[in-house]
């Protein structure tokens, strides 16, 4: 069976945190006192505290407060390092959201209308702190700020109240559960005075208790008293009591055991009995100090039909109802050597969930009304009850909802490159591999696997080829030279324009000419005594008279024109 309790929130509580001697100066007889929200579940986060009428923020002391020149409403500008300095500065009295000091990061706020800011004036004067207005106000964080947390303790701090009085201390609180359901709990009040009530407590009394050596009723059942708690061993309990406007409610999640022979009121069993009747030792009944017939508590107005039937117990109508003793003649509603006065027993197979209200009479005979007390047990741990999870909690009372199945799975495949042996989860479909895989030529980095020549290009990417892109046959597709480029050119180092790079002779050397140029030949009519190259411009005179056997073409000079007709009728036949 899966128990859900129907509320986080137990109520407020308090701690002494100094008790000041006389010796303390300025703070000589007071004590100071630090307020606290509890919750039995650690993802619970306090919003904010808030007055707005009818729910008025009422804090109060019959001796006033003890407030430091540096100190304020709130503890945010509070700096620790002053604490030697200023020795009364850590006991200044303020309203916070969890924190005490400068030294939380994000500060809470408070913003309120004239009523909240007349207030503030009044408690930084050492007066009281009063709220009941429609503007109203609010000490508050947002949901994002550590200090809004539960602690280890399930609680979160509300206030540190530095007083020699009795005080009283009444909000009304707004929190969020891990699902981000927003609650609000109105009419919040605890206190202190002395000789008084400080709460209530319960008791494990036996596990298991519906299963006997005989016979089993039933598993999982475990039985546990409720006491009113108090430090004046001479008050006593009168009445606890319901009302349309201040509830009575006792309720599980699961049912309560009745016994047969058990009734609503301790003042039905007969311990008598418990030997031959060896469950209605754990029958559930409330009471005020006694726990079997030998006590004089009476009801009326109650019905405990529902809760006889297993179910819960509800007083919340008009009319009302209570369960009572006459004062003075029951000795069990003073409180026992721990100060306890018993109100109940419960055996459940659920967590129980209790809002009551109590009269009690104090030592100085003064008739005095606790109302809204509440308690939850046992205390649970909420969580992930699924092995299967991410954050599974062994340690978890019921699931919560919360159960991760994603951030822990992981790839558990060896050749991945997010292979994780200790993932909780196996998901291989969360694998990543190298490019190609499983072909692949590189790492999980894009580094190559192998690369003998250190160039960046994996071997089994290698294309042999002419790299130089002046090449004839350059390939750009190439990546490895192999020796193969041809470059044309002239390849004669004395040529003009020789090309060292060059490993075809085109035919295009040129070669640089030095001294004149003209014609060389002596008989010829434009010999040129200077010229040291024969150029072929040489001409011959033939003009006197006769034939001039060398002169083909007929000009009357012999010249080169006239080699070149030789040349080309050069080895042919004559006379034909």
């Amino acid at each position: 069976m899966v128990l859900l309790a129907k509320a986080d929130f137990t109520g407020l509580s308090y701690e002494v945190v100094q008790v000041h001697g006389p010796d303390a100066g300025a703070l000589a007889g007071m004590t100071t006192y630090r307020v606290y929200a509890n919750f039995n579940d650690a993802t619970d986060i306090a919003q904010a505290l808030y007055a707005e009428s009818p729910f008025g923020m009422d804090i109060s002391s019959s001796a006033g407060f003890y407030q430091d020149d540096l100190g304020g409403f709130t503890p945010v500008s509070i700096n620790p390092l002053l604490y030697g300095t200023f020795q009364n500065l850590p006991y200044d009295s303020w309203v916070t959201i969890g924190q005490e000091d400068s030294e939380v990061p994000t500060a809470a706020s408070q913003v309120g209308g004239p009523g909240w800011n007349s207030a503030i004036i009044d408690f930084e004067d050492g007066g009281n702190f009063f709220v009941n207005d429609g503007v109203g106000g609010s000490v508050f964080v947002t949901p994002d700020q550590i200090q809004s947390a539960v602690d280890a303790n399930g609680q979160i701090l509300l206030a540190q109240l530095t007083t020699a009085g009795t005080w009283n201390f009444t909000c009304n609180l707004q929190w969020r559960d891990a699902q981000l359901n927003v609650y609000n709990e109105t009419g919040l009040t605890v206190g202190y005075e002395p000789t008084d009530f400080t709460g209530l407590s319960f008791e494990l009394v036996g596990e298991n208790t519906l299963v006997g050596e005989n016979e089993t009723i039933a598993e999982g059942f475990d039985t546990y008293r409720v006491y009113a708690n108090f430090d004046d061993p001479d008050a006593q309990v009168v009445a606890v009591y319901g009302l349309q406007d201040t509830a009575l409610t006792i309720t599980t999640t699961g049912s309560f055991y009745q016994d047969a022979l058990g009734g609503a009121l301790a003042t039905s069993v007969n311990a008598l009995l418990f030997d031959s009747f060896e469950f209605l030792e754990y029958d559930s009944w409330v009471t005020i100090g006694s726990e079997d017939v030998s006590g004089s508590v009476d009801f009326i107005g109650a019905d405990f039909l529902g809760f006889e039937a297993g179910g819960d117990l509800i007083i919340d109508n008009a009319v009302g109802g209570t369960w009572y003793i006459l004062p003075d003649l029951e000795p069990d509603a003073f409180p026992d050597d721990q100060g306890r006065v018993l109100l109940g027993q419960f055996t459940t197979d659920g967590i129980v969930d209790i809002l009551l209200n109590i009269q009690y009479r104090s030592s100085a005979g003064e008739n005095k009304q606790v109302t809204g007390q509440t308690l939850t047990f046992p205390v649970v741990t909420p969580g992930c009850t699924d092995q299967g999870a991410c954050n599974y909690n062994p340690l978890a009372d019921f699931d919560d909802g919360s159960c991760d199945f994603l951030t822990c799975a992981g790839c558990v495949d060896v050749d991945a490159c997010n292979y994780n042996p200790q993932a909780v989860i196996e998901d291989n479909s969360l694998c990543e591999f190298p490019v190609g895989y499983p072909n692949n030529t590189v790492d999980c980095s894009g580094n190559c696997l192998n690369d003998s020549d250190g160039d960046g290009v994996c071997d089994e990417d290698e294309v042999p080829g002419c790299t130089n892109s002046t090449a004839d046959n350059y390939n750009p597709l190439a990546t490895d030279d192999d020796g193969s480029c041809v470059i044309s050119g002239c390849t004669d180092s004395e040529a003009e324009n020789y090309n060292a790079d060059a490993t075809n002779d085109d035919g295009t050397c040129q070669f640089l000419v030095t001294g004149s140029q003209g014609c060389t030949y002596g008989d010829a009519t434009n010999y040129d005594a200077a010229a040291t190259l024969d150029d072929g411009s040489c001409e011959f005179d033939c003009s006197g008279g006769g034939d001039c056997a060398y002169d083909t073409d007929g000009n009357q000079l012999i010249g080169s024109a006239d080699l070149l007709v030789f040349l080309a009728l050069y080895g042919q036949p004559c006379g034909e």
